[in-house]
């Protein structure tokens, strides 16, 4: 159990260390999904009510370009090739590639985040607490299905093309949670059964993504 968690953080280190220094991934992301704000809101109108519908929109498309520039990433250099040549489970990939996606979506989500509260003086108050538990529930499903998708199209023709018609569809219940849940957090209203969808969204692919993802990578 040990070894397998110092194997996760080891590989979780190392993405982010890359990322930290290159900065190739997270800076096109977060500017992308700015411009994607930015575009609703100019053609939408910038009212405080419609903001949580532009955040999770724009945030959805921002971390598609994420997961597909860290796979493409990965496959120009052979890391997971690498890293398949060394003893242990191949479990512990996929939870050092969630946890550093994970890292990545939180400061994605927090970016773009700010930059909407600018966009629409939508003022947080008290709330924040509930939407930064919501980010992190919705991050932690994303960053799943991100690292499963990106073991099952790191080898495939034209897998970059793949990505968005796989990732937005499989995550349509994070979206549709992540707005209500937002829409609740800035009414101080309850949370109401789209906290248990992503609860249960998270639990699902968090137990069937390690499998399924050794099971890929063996392939």
């Amino acid at each position: 159990m040990v070894r397998a968690l110092e194997r996760a953080v080891a590989l979780a280190a190392k993405d982010l260390r890359v990322e930290w220094r290159r900065r190739e991934v997270l800076l096109p992301s977060a500017s992308f999904g700015l411009l994607v704000a930015l575009v609703l809101g100019l053609t939408q109108g910038a009212q405080p009510d419609r903001a949580p519908a532009m955040l999770w929109v724009a945030l959805a498309l921002a971390a598609v370009l994420l997961v597909e520039r860290t796979t493409e990433r990965e496959g120009e250099e052979g890391t997971l090739e690498a890293l398949l040549l060394y003893p242990g489970s191949r479990e512990d990939l996929f939870w050092g590639r969630w946890a550093a996606l994970v890292v990545l979506l939180l400061v994605l989500g927090l970016a773009l985040g700010l930059a909407q509260a600018v966009l629409f003086g939508v003022r947080l108050g008290p709330g924040w607490m509930r939407l930064a538990a919501a980010g992190l529930l919705a991050s932690c499903g994303l960053a799943a299905v991100g690292a499963l998708l990106s073991a099952l199209l790191l080898n495939v023709r034209g897998g970059h093309l793949l990505m968005p018609l796989l990732l937005l569809p499989t995550c349509l219940p994070v979206l549709l949670a992540g707005i209500r849940l937002t829409e609740a957090a800035l009414q101080g209203a309850p949370f109401g059964p789209w906290l248990g969808v992503l609860v249960v969204f998270d639990a699902l692919f968090l137990l069937v993504g390690p499998p399924l993802f050794a099971a890929v990578a063996e392939g």
